[in-house]
């Protein structure tokens, strides 16, 4: 039976150009833009009851004398940082400090200032809650210096284990890239982007079906014109690809023009759209597409994550607390769930493992970047916080789904600057692991 399975993923790989073109790390597609020298803190994460490791990202073009990390106490006083390893990438380098002298409970504040572009200077602060809990495992970082920070993501194994997962990810009009990272060996690896019309938003998706072991769709998504500032061309073409074959999916997408939200259950993927109407619509395994019952109220920006063969929307609307919702796809009927206890927010994130679903970061109404991930068990419709996102991004993240882990990476950050009457918007590189 393995060797069938892995038969037929080499064969559909082949078919939807999967396979990495080289045993070797990916070569990156940088637009080379000359980006501003500039620092980013990227990463806070415990190591120990005592210690805490931070990362921070140096532009090539900064100088050593251009930047400076601090950390302290709520009542200033300072905290002692280590130097650790650097690592050099193109267009930047990573260097690890380990923060000593912090305790479980108590929350710290870090600073690091930096001269932008030579010029101006800045002071980003983030604040940290040290913890011994730790579910997250930091993941290589993909190497890119702009275009889209975010992308579409999927099970890269035909045992839906997430030891490789699939990125796309846009880079300009006329280009964008297709990698796979592969857990066992913390590497991402070149493969052939889809054979469509490069586009923003692409959607990415895997169903399975009663006579057809795994099927990968692709498409949709939208185009921008620089003629046309802010105006968007939605795309509804859609296409899958099966262990046999591949073809088209007809008719496209029959849903209103807009942003697309989403979830799937085993042989179903069901469209929503991010501040439109409730309607929803269904596409099977088989291409037959239908209108379902409609969100019980109007969308906001919606985050997702399906459990079985349950999807649940979490509804963000500004102004009010987030509403969670259950879809049940074979009853075709939705039920209002235990809202969400959180800050307000929207563009947060969703995913599920282990049977549980996950929701948090965002950005708050104050336009504040947010970190904190919480727990949805659908046995006792109860929500709980279960622990900080230690990387950059805020919003737009890269999220992957899987029964024993989940992975989430790119995206872009609200950066609290000190002194601001605002937050910087940033792009992200790095890539993290979830297993609680």
């Amino acid at each position: 039976m393995k060797e069938v399975i892995g038969l037929l993923l080499v064969v559909l790989l082949s078919l939807i150009g999967c396979q990495p073109k080289s045993p070797g790390p990916a070569t990156i597609i940088n637009t080379k833009i000359v980006l501003p020298s500039q620092a980013a803190l990227v990463s806070v994460q415990t190591t120990g009851a005592t210690t805490a490791e931070v990362v921070i990202k140096l532009m090539s073009a900064i100088k050593s004398t251009d930047w400076r990390l601090t950390a302290q106490t709520t009542s200033g006083v300072l905290l002692p940082l280590e130097t650790g390893e650097t690592k050099a990438y193109d267009p930047f380098t990573l260097t690890t400090f380990k923060l000593t002298g912090v305790q479980v409970g108590q929350t710290y504040k870090l600073q690091l200032g930096f001269r932008y572009n030579q010029k101006d200077s800045l002071t980003l602060e983030r604040v940290y809650t040290h913890t011994t809990y730790n579910p997250w495992k930091r993941r290589e970082h993909l190497p890119f210096d702009s275009g889209d920070f975010t992308g579409s993501i999927i099970d890269y194994t035909a045992d839906r284990s997430g030891s490789s997962v699939r990125v796309t990810r846009y880079v300009d009009a006329e280009t964008w890239q297709t990698v796979v990272f592969g857990n066992e060996q913390n590497a991402w690896y070149d493969a052939y982007a889809p054979g469509v019309t490069v586009r923003r938003g692409l959607i990415e998706y895997i169903l399975y079906g009663h006579n057809i072991d795994r099927s990968y769709f692709y498409g949709l998504g939208y185009q921008t014109d620089d003629l046309f500032p802010g105006k968007y061309v939605y795309l509804r073409d859609q296409y899958a690809v099966f262990p046999g074959g591949g073809s088209a999916v007809f008719p496209y997408y029959q849903g209103e023009d807009g942003e697309l939200a989403y979830f799937t259950t085993t042989e179903w993927a069901f469209f929503l759209t991010n501040n439109g109407s409730p309607a929803m619509r269904g596409i099977y395994v088989q291409f037959d597409q239908e209108a379902r019952a409609p969100l019980p109220e109007k969308p906001g920006v919606m985050a997702t994550f399906s459990i079985g063969e349950v999807g649940y929307v979490v509804n963000q609307v500004q102004g009010s607390q987030p509403h969670l919702f259950a879809y049940d796809s074979q009853k075709d009927i939705w039920t209002r769930k235990a809202d969400f206890p959180g800050t307000q927010r929207t563009r947060g994130a969703g995913f599920s493992v282990k049977g549980k679903g996950y929701f948090g970061l965002g950005i708050a109404t104050s336009q504040q970047g947010l970190r904190d991930i919480w727990q949805y068990d659908p046995t006792t419709d109860k929500w709980q916080y279960m622990t900080d996102y230690p990387g950059e991004g805020n919003r737009y993240l890269v999220v992957w789904s899987g029964p024993n882990r989940a992975y989430l990476g790119w995206g872009y950050e609200s950066q609290t600057v000190v002194g601001s009457q605002g937050y910087r918007q940033v792009g992200c590189t790095d890539f993290w692991e979830f297993l609680p």
